[in-house]
């Protein structure tokens, strides 16, 4: 079987293009929705998904770049954490292009590893520039957690371990409906999509 040769540039079609100010979109709803309701997870990275499962690592990483500037504008804490939403841009991208959502264990698997690159990613800018409490959805168990007397490190392992990977898992199955959804004819045009249509058909 002949390897596709990938490349950034090819990534940014123009249909690409136009799903960044999409995803940033959809971050930001998640992020407030998230907010609002005082939920223990975030919900800011549903768009980010999206697009890197769709079009690939690079637009991934762009729309999750795009979301920590925009949101940061008003909440200057989401400055700092830019990294990390590149990062899961990049490996959602990369696990795509390896196929690794099309079965029920790759998907699972795939989204342990979304989970564990952001909390290893955060963690440093969590506990050692915010002290282990950014005012984000989970802060308030992390610091429950701290004022019982657990090390600030294991506090904030134990709190982001759980919720990061439900996080991951609520926005991964949105993606795969969303997916599953787009017709074979216009995900052949995404950097990422005709890796989705066997199992359309197969569905």
């Amino acid at each position: 079987m002949e390897n596709k040769k990938y490349s950034v540039k090819d990534d940014f079609s123009m249909l690409a293009i136009l799903i960044i100010p999409v995803a940033v979109a959809v971050n930001f709803v998640g992020g407030q929705l998230a907010s609002i309701l005082k939920l223990p997870m975030y919900l800011d990275t549903i768009g980010t998904i999206f697009a890197a499962m769709l079009c690939g690592p690079w637009v991934g990483a762009t729309a999750g770049g795009l979301t920590n500037v925009v949101t940061g504008i008003a909440n200057p804490v989401n400055f700092a954490f830019i990294p990390v939403n590149i990062l899961a841009g990049l490996v959602t991208g990369f696990l795509a292009r390896k196929k690794m959502f099309n079965t029920w264990w790759k998907w699972l698997f795939s989204t342990i590893i979304m989970a564990a690159v952001s909390i290893i990613s955060s963690a440093p800018i969590v506990v050692l520039v915010y002290g282990g409490v950014t005012g984000g959805g989970t802060s308030i168990i992390t610091a429950a957690a701290m004022a019982a007397g657990a090390n600030i490190w294991a506090a904030f392992f134990g709190t982001e371990g759980v919720f990061t990977l439900l996080d991951r898992i609520i926005s991964c199955t949105i993606c795969w409906f969303v997916i599953k959804v787009i017709p074979p004819r216009t995900l052949v045009k995404f950097g990422c999509g005709a890796n989705y249509i066997k199992e359309k058909k197969e569905s």
